[in-house]
């Protein structure tokens, strides 16, 4: 908490530059009039009026927005009639001045950043690029054709046909000639003047940033909450939020530098001796950008916490999180390249060097880290030199990372800590070059060197008495990276005992309005490339026209392909429908981490299509259909989402989608069968001011084959007879709203009920809630901009239960109860309810 209080502080002394001081004349009359929405306050308290009346003038402009006309001044508390008269003919209201360009584009992106600042998606990258360069815009003549694909919904078509056009006509001079690129959507053409400008931009050496700072007590979702629901109350240390703290800066075009502080609800502090004193870990990382040293470009040079990304992420892409149906387009855009990471990530992480060259057509990227990884060791040691050595089993990302496995007191009786407890040295490439501006080809090479051995076993994850159920545990942990072939030297770092070598190559080509990108991988295992090894192969096709887009990709993922950096498209995450899903059946409860955690594809053979078409102004579709195969034991999937948008008239929208998904529906002799239907409708209607009103409708149902003996034990006579539970009902029914106040304040809100399964979008989080009972929900944000640099995102949430009422009508013997005033019941009312509050501080300058 100390961090925090040392943020606000400085948030506090960097608001001395937020107000804007203007040099006015002293003696303001008639022919002299005070401009009120761009003066000082030490400019107002020259007024004759009271000093505490002209601290409210300005504090109203300051926090409030400017002045609309001069009369406003009689809503202020405090003016008389007699107090506006004299000072009516001495000032004057005109359009606010913003200081800079940069403070002209907050105001006009106001709305985009305030998304984006409390974005919780999984690219933070991404997110951060988007905040600065629409603040600080790129050049539309020199950005590259990589740098315009990462541009929120510009797509490969749109990027293309803007470099195609600029080394056409030589430059491009506006947004009209912008729009005049062939083959540019009309909705690339809008998000990509977001982020560029039309004009030389000027060498400076400011000094800018965005600083954020989000606290709150979300809880785990779904299967991570029941888990986390079993650690005993006395072994949580605190009861402190999640605090998650993010800055990033730059002095100048060319000098980046970031910082950033995550520490997740309920675990221990960390810390690390920086020599004179103990601080909080943290992410740090300084880059040096665009410097050319003869023919060589060094575009990016990084030292500390870096992100990177390529292709389609079945090589490298370093992040904690799995995102589903990660295609690369729209929303399931990754950054591609290198770039400081100041995100969540916590167990991939890369920390080191790394740098971008180019020369000529050609890209080059080099990269080294050393760090320490969260991985489950094995009780049973190995001998190795006369020395007892106990090898990974498993990676594993942790929600809580406390030192020990809680519920794991074989493992903590061994001092075995799960926490930090193996390190890796990781160096590898990236080679690419442009045949044409929107055609390349790469190649990608990365090896991990580990201080242990690697030994994926089963039974050191799972409890006792479930080993000897060995075939729950799938082919898919079999097939876990590990053994003698794992185990090598290293020729730079003498601690190394093991390794893991992965190698691909990718390619992307733009004609026209389709855009064509693959990636295939090995991972080594030295049988030769292309000869056996372990393979990853994505591949896909986009074609676009300004009203319509088609998507197709195809994926072939190996069941022995387990690269831990890999982030590539799938429909479900890595040990999904194994047992280590099933944290009740493991050593510890949160062992099952091992899935809800993990952050790699499942291995899956399908492919997936996704198309939207606008038929015309009143209707637009949307359709996702995938059909894949899970490798592992070859069960066949499917998964169709249809969207029909209607807008009868242009303040009305209504919105309907259905969903079909299953898993072996046409086998009747399996009982891995299970199809779900779910039906979601919104009417949204717009309002006045961007103020808006809706209407949510959800019905659902997941059907699956009846098994009674889980359920109940029937015995000969008993009239009780439990067919088993075949169907999970959900239902939603909600309202919501958006209210701007003005163009500083916004309140949003939700009030619904709900039993069953239910997923939303609450403002800029995304929340799963799960009643078996039905239960209300509401919740409400108020989102307000202090002032042009500073913003405020307040919300709370309250999950109401439906009650449920115990009655005890007989002791343990059962005897009837009875007590001295005849009653012979006992009873209570159960009804869980929860509060969850989210906070966040947002500061631009």
């Amino acid at each position: 908490m100390k961090l925090i209080r040392y943020i606000l502080l400085l948030i506090l002394l960097l608001q001395l530059r937020v107000c804007p001081i203007y040099s006015q004349s002293p003696d303001n009359s008639p022919q002299n009039q005070l401009d009120l929405n761009n003066a000082s306050f030490e400019e107002i308290s020259r007024l004759p009026i009271p000093v505490d009346l002209a601290e409210k003038i300005y504090t109203r402009i300051l926090y409030q927005g400017p002045l609309n006309n001069v009369f406003e001044l009689n809503e202020i508390e405090g003016m008389t009639q007699e107090t506006f008269l004299v000072i009516k003919p001495r000032v004057k209201v005109e359009p606010y001045i913003p200081q800079t360009d940069r403070e002209e584009r907050l105001e006009d992106l106001y709305y985009r950043l305030s998304r984006w600042e409390g974005d919780e998606g999984v690219s933070q990258s991404l997110v951060d690029l988007w905040i600065e360069r629409s603040l600080e815009p790129f050049d539309i003549n020199k950005i590259r054709f990589g740098e315009l694909q990462n541009l929120q919904n510009v797509s490969p078509v749109d990027a293309a046909a803007i470099v195609n056009y600029r080394n056409q006509v030589g430059s491009i001079y506006s947004e009209r000639d912008l729009r005049n690129a062939p083959y540019i959507s009309y909705y690339g053409y809008r998000n990509t003047r977001d982020f560029v400008t039309f004009e030389a931009i000027p060498e400076h050496r400011e000094f800018h940033g965005h600083l954020l700072t989000r606290m709150d007590n979300t809880p785990f979702m779904t299967e991570e909450a029941e888990a986390t629901a079993q650690i005993p109350p006395e072994q949580i240390v605190n009861n402190y939020p999640n605090v998650y703290t993010r800055f990033f800066g730059s002095l100048g075009p060319n000098i980046k530098f970031g910082y950033s502080y995550y520490h997740a609800l309920n675990e221990p502090y960390a810390y690390q001796d920086i020599g004179f004193m103990q601080v909080p870990k943290a992410k740090l990382y300084l880059g040096i950008e665009n410097q050319n040293i003869g023919p060589v470009q060094i575009r990016k040079i990084y030292l500390g916490n870096y992100a990177l990304a390529f292709g389609q992420g079945v090589v490298m892409e370093n992040n904690d999180y799995f995102q589903p149906r990660k295609s690369g387009y729209g929303w399931r855009k990754r950054f591609i390249g290198l770039s400081g990471d100041n995100s969540r990530n916590r167990q991939y992480k890369l920390t080191g060097a790394a740098t971008e060259l180019g020369l000529g057509h050609g890209h080059i990227f080099l990269f080294g880290a050393f760090d320490k990884r969260d991985a489950i060791l094995n009780t049973e040691p190995l001998l190795i030199d006369g020395e007892e050595h106990h090898p990974m089993n498993q990676l594993i990302v942790l929600d809580q990372r406390f030192e020990f496995a809680l519920q794991d007191p074989t493992r903590k009786n061994l001092d075995l800590p799960w926490r930090d407890n193996t390190r890796e040295l990781l160096y590898g490439a990236h080679v690419a070059y442009d045949f044409w501006p929107a055609t390349q080809l790469g190649f990608t090479y990365y090896e991990s060197a580990y201080d242990r051995l690697l030994r994926p076993d089963f039974e050191e994850v799972v409890s006792g008495e479930n080993v000897a159920n060995i075939s729950m545990a799938d082919n898919e942990i079999f097939n876990a990276y590990g053994g003698p072939v794992s185990d090598s030297k290293n020729p730079i770092w003498g601690d190394a005992r093991s390794f893991r070598r992965v190698y691909g190559f990718d390619f992307q080509s733009v004609y026209r309005n389709l855009a064509v990108q693959g990636e295939y991988a090995e991972l080594d295992k030295a049988r030769g490339m292309f000869n056996g090894n372990p393979h990853a192969l994505v591949l896909n096709a986009y074609i676009q026209y300004n009203s319509f887009y088609l998507l197709g990709l195809y994926r072939d993922y190996s069941l022995e392909f387990d690269n831990p950096y890999q982030r590539s498209f799938s429909n479900y995450r890595r040990y999904k429908r194994t047992i280590y899903e099933d944290y009740f059946y493991l050593q510890d409860p949160q062992y099952g981490q091992l899935y809800t955690n993990n952050p790699q594809p499942q291995a899956e053979k399908g492919y997936y299509l996704m198309s939207r078409y606008q038929i015309n102004r009143h209707f637009v579709v949307n359709i996702e259909y995938d059909n894949w195969r899970r490798v592992a034991d070859d069960a066949t999937q499917y998964r169709l989402v249809g969207i029909l948008e209607y807008r009868p008239i242009f303040p009305l929208r209504i919105n309907l989608r259905q969903k079909f998904q299953g898993r072996e529906v046409l086998n009747n002799l399996t009982t891995e069968y299970f199809e779900s239907l779910e039906f979601r409708g919104r009417v949204i209607m717009q309002l006045s001011r961007y103020n808006q009103l809706g209407l949510l409708y959800l019905n659902a149902v997941t059907k699956f084959r009846p098994r009674p003996r889980f359920l109940f034990p029937v015995e000969p006579g008993d009239p009780v007879n439990m067919n088993g539970n075949v169907a999970s009902p959900a239902e939603a029914l909600g309202g919501f709203f958006t209210h701007n106040f003005n163009d500083w304040m916004r309140l949003s809100g939700y009030l619904g009920y709900y039993k069953g399964f239910f997923w939303s979008f609450e403002d800029t989080q995304f929340m799963v809630m799960e009643s078996f009972r039905g239960a209300m929900r509401f919740w409400l944000s108020l989102y307000t901009r202090v002032s042009q640099q500073i913003s405020v995102r307040m919300k709370y949430t309250r999950d109401y239960q439906k009650g449920i009422h115990y009655i005890q009508t007989r002791e343990s013997d059962n005897s009837p109860q009875s007590t001295d005033n005849g009653l012979y019941y006992q009873g209570w009312l159960f009804q869980p309810t929860q509060d969850f509050y989210y906070l966040e501080l947002n500061f631009h300058f």
